[in-house]
């Protein structure tokens, strides 16, 4: 009994004599979950994405319509209007919230130019008729601004490759200055009509990263908006589009960090 009592004596001097002796540096040890989450609370990763490419839009069904700009009278059954390939840029400013989403600003600007007006049952300006089915012949340039908010989320493939996919939410301005229709001057009308829209987009790109700041790559994105109502002057003022606008675009980009 004795023997018992002084075995379990010595341990519990052990125990205590341990403790006394704990390093300093085991008091302030950090496990390595906390670690991992002071280094995610240093600060977002920000970075920018300028962007070029080309920009096709779909033909847009437009709504019958009627009026005079520049002293010229204009009438038009539905149809359809069409555009020529144009140019596309993007700056989209994003933040990495984790290795496979992120958040983008995502302003851009487009540019194509009228190509032509088809009505489905007719159309005249001033003197001039032409029959369903046949082209009016527009000039002008039409231009899109996009403010989206864009998704964005990653999917490692490669360590030299990345595949990302995203979609965004916002609206559209459009302007358009009309120059001529079937060959009659519309500059002297009051310049440029305008509309407001909601806009959405989805994109799919594949991504090359080269750096630990850098990375280039390529994406198709399609751009769509709601019904579009033009105000302002020309020709355009008188349009409306129920469906709105489709846009194709393909586009390469850099990538830097901050």
């Amino acid at each position: 009994m004795k023997f018992s009592l002084t075995v379990l004596g010595t341990a519990l001097l052990g125990v205590a004599w341990g403790c006394a002796q704990t390093p300093a540096e085991e008091e302030n040890y950090v496990p390595p979950w906390m670690m991992e989450e002071a280094k995610e609370g240093g600060g977002l990763d920000w970075y920018v994405t300028p962007a070029l490419g080309v920009s096709l839009i779909r033909n847009t069904d437009i709504n019958p319509f009627s009026g005079s700009t520049s002293g010229t009278t204009i009438t038009s059954s539905s149809g359809f209007l069409s555009y020529d390939p144009g140019f596309r840029m993007d700056v989209p400013i994003g933040t990495r919230i984790t290795d496979w989403f992120a958040l983008e600003f995502a302003p851009g600007f487009m540019v194509n130019s009228l190509n032509y007006l088809q009505p489905n049952s007719g159309f005249t300006i001033g003197s001039q008729n032409v029959q369903g089915g046949q082209q009016v012949n527009l000039q002008g340039d039409y231009y899109q601004i996009p403010i989206l908010a864009n998704f964005l989320f990653t999917i490692p493939i490669d360590p030299r490759f990345t595949v990302s996919a995203g979609f965004s939410v916002g609206g559209m301005v459009t302007a358009v200055q009309t120059t001529t229709v079937q060959g009659v001057n519309m500059e002297t009308s009051d310049g440029i009509s305008t509309a407001l829209a909601f806009a959405y987009a989805g994109q799919f790109g594949l991504n090359f990263p080269f750096e630990d700041n850098m990375q280039a790559g390529i994406y198709y994105k399609y751009t769509g908006t709601g019904a579009q109502d033009f105000t302002g002057g020309s020709f355009f003022q008188f349009v409306q589009a129920d469906n709105g606008t489709a846009t194709q675009s393909v586009q390469a980009y850099f990538l830097y960090r901050f």
